[in-house]
C-alpha cells in the first residue's frame, strides 16, 4: 500500500467503485498511486473532491486532487531531487500516463496538516486552503480559483514546526506546533 490512497467505507468495506475491484493482481482498496508521503488530506467545502499534499524529497512538495485510478508518478516523475547529492529522481518531471501536480514547492516548505476553511468566521478567507509548514515554521494559505492555487500567504510566521491545522465544526482555526508543543486557536479580529 506504500505511494498510494486508500478508499474504503466507514465499516472497512472496498467500496465496489473503486478504480481497481476486481482487477486481477491489484488491490481493490486503493484508490491512486504513485502517491509520496502524504501528510495532509482534506475534502473541499464545496466540489467534495479529496486534496492531499505530499512531502516531497528535497523540493518538489506536491498538492493534488486525488482521483479514482490515477498514478501521481512517484517515485518516476518529481519535482524534487535526492538530499545531500541533488542528484534526479527517477526520469524527470513529465511522463504520459501520469499526473501533473495542481501546485508544488521548490524549495520545499515541508507541508503537514492542511484543511479548507469552512463557515462565516472568516468570510474574506472561506474557502481558502491552509498547509501547515515544518521547514519554515509558518502556515500557509492558499487561494484557490478554478481549482487552481492563484496566490499564497504566509501567516504567522516563526510560530514553531507546524504540525498539523484543522477547521473545527464552528469555524475556528486551530494550529498545533511541535514545540513547545501548543495549540494555538486563531480568533477574528472584531
Amino acid at each position: 500500500h506504500a505511494g498510494s490512497v486508500i478508499r474504503i467505507d466507514d465499516k472497512g468495506v472496498v467500496p465496489p467503485n473503486n478504480p481497481f475491484v476486481g482487477r486481477s493482481g491489484a488491490k481493490a482498496e486503493i484508490f491512486s498511486y504513485g502517491n509520496r508521503n502524504v501528510q495532509g488530506a482534506a475534502m473541499h467545502p464545496e466540489t467534495g473532491e479529496l486534496w492531499t499534499h505530499e512531502h516531497g524529497p528535497q523540493g518538489g512538495d506536491e498538492l493534488n486532487v486525488i482521483r479514482a485510478g490515477v498514478n501521481y508518478g512517484w517515485p518516476v516523475i518529481t519535482y524534487g531531487v535526492n538530499y545531500v547529492v541533488g542528484t534526479r529522481i527517477g526520469e524527470g518531471t513529465h511522463k504520459q500516463g501520469m499526473a501533473q501536480p495542481l501546485h508544488y514547492w521548490v524549495p520545499s516548505i515541508a507541508p503537514c496538516g492542511m484543511d479548507f476553511i469552512k463557515g462565516d468566521l472568516y468570510p474574506a478567507w472561506k474557502n481558502r486552503l491552509l498547509v501547515g509548514s515544518l521547514k519554515y515554521e509558518y502556515l500557509n494559505m492558499c487561494e484557490i480559483v478554478d481549482g487552481k492555487v492563484v496566490s499564497e500567504e504566509l501567516l504567522l510566521k516563526n510560530i514553531g514546526r507546524v504540525r498539523n491545522v484543522k477547521v473545527s465544526p464552528d469555524g475556528y482555526i486551530y494550529v498545533a506546533v511541535e514545540e513547545p508543543g501548543i495549540i494555538y486557536k486563531m480568533v477574528p479580529a472584531a
